[in-house]
């Protein structure tokens, strides 16, 4: 137990620090139309729903409700110092997500963050759907289906779709997962000499659920278009 305060003291100050290296996104008028596309993709990283849990359905009654922080490291970080007008290559991401589970093996998904000292705000969701539930000798495979959308940023509109494959395994408290998916996202320009530019990558990524009864620690580890995410979960899951 003294380690999920450790977790929860750790993303307490990540949030609380996140506005001494996170901009806002308001000079995307001084991009070209190829460090606008390159913005796009770093960002897509970023934004993309973040799961972070083992691909087992919670069930009819389950739930989880957790703290994530997820720190992206860009791609194409001269993009993105040129529209925030500073020298980060890299965004911190606080966010509260919550996951629901339904009949038949589905669970719905929703979260929302505000990026502090940024005008970068997230919302999203997610649906997904046991192919293999799991057991005590089978690993479970979920299909999740995902939508994202970055508001508060009046120079452009961002949002992304994804389609992946979960699969995982639980050993004693410990649950390992690992995920691929295929991922769009839609840069919108709010301004005249920049044009629309969709981007598509496959985004890999690794994970481990560790259980502590209804508390539930995650630590998760994406790859998409050269850009790298790490982030860190702490649930409340029945």
């Amino acid at each position: 137990m003294s380690y999920c305060r450790w977790l929860f003291s750790v993303l307490v100050s990540s949030v609380a620090c996140a506005s001494a290296y996170a901009n806002s996104v308001n000079n995307v008028g001084a991009l070209g139309q190829a460090q606008f596309q390159n913005l796009t993709e770093d960002l897509g990283a970023a934004v993309s729903y973040k799961d972070m849990m083992p691909a087992a359905p919670l069930g009819l009654t389950g739930f989880d409700i957790g703290v994530t922080a997820v720190d992206t490291h860009f791609a194409h970080g001269g993009a993105f110092q040129a529209a925030t007008q500073s020298s980060s290559n890299n965004i911190l991401v606080p966010s509260i997500q919550a996951q629901k589970g339904l009949p038949f093996g589905f669970d719905v998904g929703l979260t929302y963050s505000r990026v502090p000292g940024s005008n970068v705000r997230i919302m999203g969701g997610d649906v997904s759907y046991a192919l293999i539930g799991g057991g005590l000798l089978a690993p479970a495979l979920t299909v999740r289906g995902t939508y994202t959308k970055m508001t508060g940023v009046s120079a452009m509109g961002l949002n992304t779709r994804s389609v992946e494959l979960c699969l995982s395994k639980g050993f004693a408290f410990i649950t390992p997962y690992i995920g691929i998916g295929r991922v769009r996202t839609a840069g919108i320009p709010h301004t005249g000499h920049l044009s629309a530019v969709n981007v598509y990558n496959t985004k890999g990524y690794v994970g481990a659920d560790l259980n502590f009864g209804v508390l539930n620690v995650d630590f998760e580890a994406d790859r998409m278009a050269g850009s790298t995410s790490y982030g860190a979960n702490l649930g409340w899951r029945l």
